[in-house]
C-alpha cells in the first residue's frame, strides 16, 4: 500500500501540473474580470487586456467595453453594440475579428464599443443600455439577440459563470476548463428541454412578452432621445425548433412596434458558427459585420 501511494501521489501531481501548464498555453486560467452592478448585474472591469484562446486578444477599454478604441479621447461618433456572449464574441475571437470592430473598420467615421456580456438576456441588456452612464454618449445603439435571450432571467455574478467572479484558484486553468465543460453540459440540457410544450406554456410566453415589452420601451426611449437604433435577431445553426416557435413568435411581436433585422438569411452556413449551435466563428462575425455595415451606410 505504501509503495502504491509512493507511486500514485507523484504521478497525480505530475499529470495535474502538466495539464495546468498545457491549458495555460491554450489561453485558459487568466479570464476577464468583472464588476458587480445593482442595475445590470455585472460587466467587465475597465482597462484589461488578455491573451486568451489561441492567442486571441481580448481588450476591455476605459469604459468597460470590449474595444480597442478609447471612448474618452476619441471624438468620432460612437456605436455601441449590446447583447450576450454572441455579441461579446467569447475568448476565442480576437478583438479585431469581432463584428463590432469590423463595422467601424468599414465605417471609419465611427468608433465602436462592444457592451455584450456573457450570460446576459434581454433583461440585463436593457438594464445596461438604460443605466450604464458610460455608453449614453453613443450615437447609435445596436442590439443583437439569439431567441433564447428572451427567456433568460436576470443574472448577477452569483448566478452567472464562475469566471465572472474575481476569485483566485490554485489551478486556474484546470478550474476554468472544468467550468467550461460543465456549463456547456448544462446549456445543452436546457436546450434539449426547450420543446414546443414548454415554449407554449403560459409562464414562458408571459416572460417572453415581458422581455419584448422591456426591449420595445428601451428602444422607444433611445429614439425619443435622438439615438439611432438597430435590432437584430440571430439564429442557431441547427435548432429548427427554436426557429419555428420562439423566433417566429418574437419576430411577430416585435414587428408590431419596431423594425427588426433577421439574420436567418445571413447566417446560412454551418461554417458561420463556432463548434456550438449559436456563437459565431470568425467568418460568421465577418458576414454579420457586412450586413450591419450595409444597413448603417443607408441611414448615415
Amino acid at each position: 500500500m505504501k509503495i502504491l501511494l509512493f507511486v500514485l501521489i507523484p504521478s497525480i501531481f505530475f499529470v495535474t501540473t502538466i495539464s495546468e501548464l498545457y491549458l495555460k498555453s491554450l489561453g485558459l486560467g487568466d479570464p476577464i474580470r468583472y464588476d458587480s452592478n445593482i442595475f445590470y448585474g455585472y460587466s467587465p472591469k475597465a482597462n484589461q487586456k488578455k491573451s486568451r484562446i489561441n492567442n486571441a486578444s481580448v481588450t476591455i477599454n476605459n469604459f468597460g467595453l470590449r474595444s480597442v478604441y478609447n471612448w474618452e479621447s476619441d471624438k468620432r461618433k460612437k456605436i455601441v453594440f449590446l447583447g450576450d456572449s454572441v455579441t461579446y464574441g467569447g475568448s476565442y475571437i480576437d478583438d479585431k475579428d469581432l463584428f463590432s470592430h469590423l463595422v467601424c473598420e468599414k465605417l471609419n467615421q465611427f468608433i465602436c464599443g462592444n457592451a455584450g456580456v456573457n450570460s446576459y438576456g434581454v433583461y440585463n441588456t436593457v438594464m445596461r443600455s438604460q443605466f450604464d452612464e458610460r455608453i449614453q454618449s453613443a450615437d447609435i445603439f445596436i442590439y443583437l439577440f439569439p431567441p433564447d435571450d428572451f427567456l433568460r432571467e436576470y443574472k448577477d455574478k452569483k448566478t452567472a459563470h464562475f469566471y465572472l467572479n474575481n476569485k483566485k484558484f490554485i489551478l486556474p486553468a484546470i478550474t476554468e476548463a472544468i467550468n467550461f465543460v460543465s456549463t456547456k453540459y448544462d446549456l445543452n440540457k436546457h436546450i434539449a428541454k426547450f420543446d414546443d410544450t414548454q415554449i407554449k406554456s403560459y409562464t414562458n410566453l408571459k416572460f417572453i412578452d415581458y422581455s419584448i415589452k422591456l426591449l420595445i420601451e428601451e428602444i422607444e426611449n433611445k429614439e425619443y432621445n435622438n439615438k439611432n437604433v438597430l435590432v437584430f435577431l440571430s439564429n442557431r445553426k441547427d435548432d429548427k425548433l427554436l426557429k419555428k416557435t420562439v423566433n417566429k413568435y418574437i419576430k411577430s411581436q416585435l414587428k408590431k412596434k419596431i423594425d427588426v433585422h433577421i439574420l436567418e438569411n445571413t447566417l446560412t452556413e454551418d461554417s458561420f458558427f463556432y463548434d456550438d449551435t449559436v456563437h459565431l466563428s470568425k467568418k460568421g462575425h465577418e458576414v454579420v459585420a457586412n450586413r450591419i455595415s450595409s444597413i448603417l451606410q443607408k441611414i448615415n
